[in-house]
């Protein structure tokens, strides 16, 4: 993969070659332990993270690439090494000191690049109580530089940022203390951000780091409200320069902000509005909830569109098993190329559902062996939302 330093900073712009259409997988705050140091609400020893890069390198049409928005490790900087190693056993080429940007891949026959943004939790030496060292010391050693950086292709840019550690205030000043702030990005920060859109006018842009720039309630992965505080859009999202960031994202037309941190899931504008995941009126600023919650996105970019699917959940600890069946129904031939056969326990309707939330095919299953011809289906992965009054489920398919 060819680097090149574009300023002053230490930033590399990653070279890709692409069609006229990609996509890429968005994960967010995968709290990697190492089920001694700390295990409660932690991917102990990056079980779920083995289990969902096998699932995303099995995903057709294969990502481009994967981005993560942060909280890679729990506890970032605890000696030994953050955890960090826990995570990049299981990456190619293997662990690695002082990686560069896209030196590591989710797939041995390394096609599959993993881009990572550092998070509040990188920047953490304890959590009980909560200390915090405003220097990152392992992560740049064992999972990705410390620094901004773009990712290039034809027709889009995809910049990777740093929104900090956490900026604690007393609670007189911050009466939230559950969901902290970052510290936000420097005045030289915004500058590189607006000389690398001025660059790429004519790309889809599309921004990732770990603080949400606009903050409103969503919901769970479950689909359950979130039951958090959020005072205002503000809340849990950057201190420094966030108006700033805003503008620049107005002025430059920029598609989407992918983050993480709170661990939910909404598609807000501006203003705080809750909108769809493919509102096409200005930003989209996308929460996907943790990664330790199973949750993803796929980001799918033409030179017309950025779209972005609903949250699909990844692994069997959540009744999905990896890759398709869920309890109830079984979908087969899964690859499937033109006849489906669903195998239900009970009697329900069904949806058949792309990635990005558009409802294809809708109708009433019978138990036992339904039949369904979907050959004139685009290539790609379907989820299909099995319902009726005494369950719900889900399970996924892919069309070859």
């Amino acid at each position: 993969m060819k680097k090149q330093i574009l300023s002053f900073l230490v930033i590399f712009l990653a070279a890709l070659s692409s069609s006229a259409q990609f996509s890429f997988v968005h994960i967010s705050d995968l709290h990697i332990s190492d089920a001694v140091s700390y295990v409660n609400g932690c991917d102990n020893n990056a079980t779920k993270f083995q289990c969902y890069i096998k699932e995303f390198a099995n995903l057709s049409p294969k990502p481009a690439f994967v981005v993560a928005s942060g909280d890679i490790g729990n506890i970032g900087n605890q000696n030994p090494y953050g955890m960090y190693p826990m995570l990049t056993q299981y990456l190619y080429p293997g662990p690695i000191l002082f990686p560069g940007i896209g030196d590591y891949f989710i797939d041995s026959a390394q096609t599959i690049p993993i881009y990572f943004a550092p998070g509040n939790h990188e920047y953490y030496t304890t959590l009980t109580p909560p200390a915090t060292n405003s220097n990152l010391n392992y992560y740049p050693k064992y999972v990705s530089p410390d620094t901004d950086y773009v990712i290039s292709t034809n027709i889009a840019v995809i910049i990777s940022m740093r929104s900090g550690f956490d900026h604690n205030r007393p609670i007189t000043v911050d009466p939230n203390i559950t969901n902290p702030e970052g510290d936000g990005f420097s005045a030289s920060q915004c500058q590189w951000l607006r000389n690398v859109l001025s660059a790429n006018a004519g790309k889809k842009k599309i921004i990732f780091f770990h603080h949400p720039a606009v903050d409103v309630a969503g919901k769970n992965t479950d689909g359950t409200p979130f039951a958090g505080i959020i005072l205002d859009t503000a809340d849990g999202s950057i201190l420094n320069n966030r108006t700033t960031f805003l503008n620049i994202c107005d002025s430059n037309h920029v598609d989407i902000v992918l983050s993480g941190h709170v661990h939910q899931n909404v598609v807000a504008n501006r203003q705080g509005q809750v909108v769809d995941e493919n509102w096409p009126d200005s930003t989209r600023y996308i929460q996907t909830d943790a990664a330790i919650n199973n949750a993803y996105r796929i980001v799918t970019v033409t030179p017309a569109f950025v779209g972005v699917s609903h949250v699909l959940i990844s692994c069997s600890d959540v009744g999905i098993d990896q890759f398709n069946n869920s309890p109830n129904i079984s979908v087969y031939p899964n690859p499937v190329a033109n006849n489906l056969t669903i195998e239900s326990l009970q009697k329900g309707t069904i949806e058949i559902v792309n990635i990005q939330g558009q409802i294809i095919l809708q109708l009433t299953l019978q138990q036992g062996k339904n039949n369904i011809y979907v050959g004139e289906l685009a290539k790609g992965v379907y989820i299909l939302k099995f319902k009726n009054n005494k369950r719900q489920d889900v399970t996924r398919f892919v069309k070859e």
